[in-house]
C-alpha cells in the first residue's frame, strides 16, 4: 500500500477552508462560510477528509437534508479530490461508509471540474467503476469564465465592441458605481432583486439569506456589493464572492431604467477589476442556460435566454461545461419512492 498512514478525519473550518482555498478545484460552495449560510435554512453540514501522515489531501463538505427519518447528502462543487487515485478511492469509501451508518438514501456530488481540463482524468478515473448514476445538476453546469491574467486594458479590449460601447455609454450618461456597506444598501439590493424576479419570473431569496452570504464572506473582504446609480437613484446592484483563485458573480438585480443606461455592463466591468485586484485568476459569470452533453456536444439554448448568453459572453470570457452531477444510491427502494422529496 502506497499510503500506510491514510486516516479519515472531520476537519475543522479553519484547516478545511485553507485546504479548499489552495486547491485547483476549490470552490466557494465548499467553504465553511457557505455551509454556515445553508445551515440557516433546512440544511446541516458534515466534512470528511482524507489525510496522509497528518496532511489533508482530499475531502468533501457535505450538506445534509433530512426527511421522514432518512437523509440525503449533497456535495456542491465537490468533492475536492487529490492527484492520487488511491486517496480518492479512500474518500469515496469513507463517504459511503459513514452515509450507510446514518440512513442516507443517496449522496449527490457535483465535481468542480471543467470538461476538457487537464485534470479531468481524476474525476473520470474515480467514477468510471464506482457505479454512480449521472444526475441533473443543481448548480449551473455551464458558465462563462473570464481569464484575469491579462492587463486591465487587455481585458477591456477583449470584450465585444458592443460591450465596450455600453460601458462608455454608461460612463458618459453619468452612471456611478459605489460599494455597498450598510444595511440600507442591502435593502436596495434586495428590492432590485425582487423587481428582477417579478419581471423575469424566478424566485428570489429573503433579505436574511442575502445578508448571511454578504456578512459571512465580506468578513475577509471576499464579498463585494456594487450599486449602480443613475440620476441620483439606484438602478442596478450585484453581489460577487471570491474564494481561492475564482471570483463569482452570484446575484444581480436591476430595474427597467438600467437597460437604457447600460448600468449592468458598468457594474460587471467594476466587478472584473475587483476580482483581478483580489488576486483571482478567473471571474465566473455563474451560469448560462445552455446545456452540453459530454458525449454529443452542445445543444441549443432556449431562444428567450439568448440575450443573457450574449450579455455574459460579451465580457471576453469563454464558455465552460462542468461535469454533471453523480449520485451514489445507497437505499434504492427509498430513492425510487422519495428522492424528489429532498429537493436537491
Amino acid at each position: 500500500m502506497r499510503y500506510p498512514a491514510i486516516t479519515v478525519i472531520h476537519p475543522e473550518a479553519g484547516p478545511w477552508d485553507a485546504f479548499v482555498d489552495q486547491h485547483p478545484e476549490g470552490h466557494l460552495l465548499q467553504q465553511s462560510r457557505w455551509a454556515a449560510v445553508k445551515q440557516t435554512t433546512d440544511w446541516a453540514c458534515l466534512r470528511i477528509g482524507i489525510c496522509d501522515d497528518g496532511e489533508l489531501l482530499a475531502g468533501a463538505q457535505i450538506l445534509i437534508k433530512k426527511r421522514y427519518g432518512f437523509s440525503a447528502w449533497y456535495i456542491p462543487r465537490g468533492p475536492v479530490l487529490a492527484d492520487d487515485h488511491l486517496l480518492n478511492q479512500a474518500l469515496l469509501a469513507a463517504l459511503r461508509s459513514q452515509a450507510r451508518q446514518q440512513r442516507v438514501v443517496f449522496v449527490r456530488m457535483e465535481p468542480n471540474m471543467v470538461v476538457g481540463s487537464k485534470r479531468e482524468r481524476i474525476v473520470t478515473r474515480l467514477l468510471e467503476n464506482a457505479g454512480l448514476q449521472t444526475s441533473e445538476s443543481t448548480q449551473p453546469q455551464h458558465s462563462v469564465q473570464v481569464d484575469l491574467e491579462p492587463t486591465v486594458d487587455a481585458l477591456l479590449a477583449a470584450m465585444t465592441k458592443g460591450h465596450r460601447a455600453d460601458i462608455k455609454k454608461a460612463q458618459k450618461l453619468g452612471v456611478t458605481i459605489r460599494v455597498g456597506t450598510t444595511d440600507a444598501d442591502l435593502d436596495v439590493f434586495v428590492a432590485l432583486m425582487a423587481e428582477t424576479g417579478t419581471r423575469a419570473g424566478f424566485a428570489v431569496h429573503s433579505k436574511a439569506y442575502y445578508a448571511e452570504v454578504w456578512e459571512r464572506f465580506r468578513q475577509k473582504q471576499r464579498a463585494l456589493l456594487l450599486i449602480a446609480e443613475y440620476n441620483g437613484a439606484p438602478v442596478a446592484a450585484a453581489m460577487m464572492v471570491a474564494s481561492g483563485q475564482t471570483a463569482c458573480y452570484l446575484y444581480g438585480g436591476s430595474n427597467a431604467e438600467a437597460f437604457q443606461c447600460a448600468a449592468n455592463h458598468l457594474i460587471q466591468w467594476h466587478a472584473i477589476q475587483w476580482a483581478k485586484e483580489q488576486g483571482c485568476a478567473i471571474y465566473d459569470l455563474w451560469g448560462i442556460p445552455q446545456r452540453t452533453d459530454v458525449a454529443a456536444g452542445p445543444l441549443e439554448a432556449p431562444a428567450e435566454m439568448a440575450g443573457l448568453i450574449r450579455f455574459k459572453k460579451g465580457f471576453g470570457g469563454h464558455e465552460v461545461s462542468f461535469y454533471p452531477a453523480f449520485t451514489d444510491v445507497l437505499l434504492p427502494l427509498v430513492y425510487r419512492a422519495a428522492a424528489s422529496r429532498f429537493n436537491i
